[in-house]
């Protein structure tokens, strides 16, 4: 039987000159449809380990593999077109909802894809959004329907590797569930920031990070509740 190749894997990777490292020789290998939650002080390194995933840091040291392929300066875009970014406050623009839903189709990575209506309205039936929001600027939704909108624009364009930063933050009680249920389910490759309990809860893995460097690794599912811990060298 082939083997499954991991979606994300980073191998000593280091972030940030040597007098002032961001990320510290940080291993990590995400499996496709894990979870995982990043843990941790403020200033400690989540937000630089996410930003990296995502191509917004470069790294000094390691390396970066994405789906078997490492990534490098010169193929940096496989990363934006395979994993998509949930801001904890998204900037959709001052244009009309339906028309930041229809922009990332006319992005270089996704001119192949097509923009679907008729799935864009099962996801604002799933997310319990009106219809008639399209035709409102984005300017006028609240923090809990521009969240969602930030939500589906991530997921319509068909990417499976999330990056999501504090996603429920601005969300009642039902529609933080219902997110859950939608990201959390295994149908996505997440790797996010949170400080939502549930959140964190749900996920099948906790990663503590504290001044730049992973310093535990758990696996919070109740089949596998054993403590992994990288080390560094």
């Amino acid at each position: 039987m082939a083997q499954s190749v991991a979606t994300i894997q980073l191998q000593k990777l280091s972030v940030g000159p040597p007098d002032k490292r961001l990320l510290h020789n940080t291993s990590l290998t995400v499996e496709p449809g894990e979870t995982l939650v990043l843990h941790g002080p403020s200033g400690g390194g989540k937000s630089t380990l996410l930003k990296t995933l995502l191509g917004g840091y470069p790294w000094t040291d390691g390396e970066y593999r994405l789906e078997g392929k490492t990534i490098t300066a010169q193929t940096i875009d496989r990363v934006r077109a395979a994993i998509a970014y949930i801001p904890q406050q998204p900037d959709l623009g001052n244009d009309t909802v339906l028309h930041c839903l229809q922009q990332p189709f006319s992005w270089r990575s996704f001119r192949t894809k097509r923009f679907c209506r008729t799935t864009l309205l099962d996801w604002f039936q799933q997310l319990a959004l009106d219809e008639t929001l399209l035709q409102q600027p984005c300017s006028r939704l609240s923090g809990g329907q521009r969240q969602r909108i930030a939500i589906i624009r991530a997921l319509m364009t068909g990417r499976r590797i999330l990056v999501a930063d504090e996603p429920t933050s601005a969300l009642d009680p039902e529609a933080s569930q219902t997110i859950r249920d939608v990201l959390l389910s295994g149908r996505y490759t997440v790797i996010s920031a949170s400080h939502d309990a549930n959140w964190i809860q749900q996920c099948s893995r906790k990663l503590t990070i504290k001044d730049g460097t992973l310093v535990d690794d758990t696996a919070q599912r109740a089949t596998n509740d054993s403590t992994m811990v990288t080390e560094h060298e």
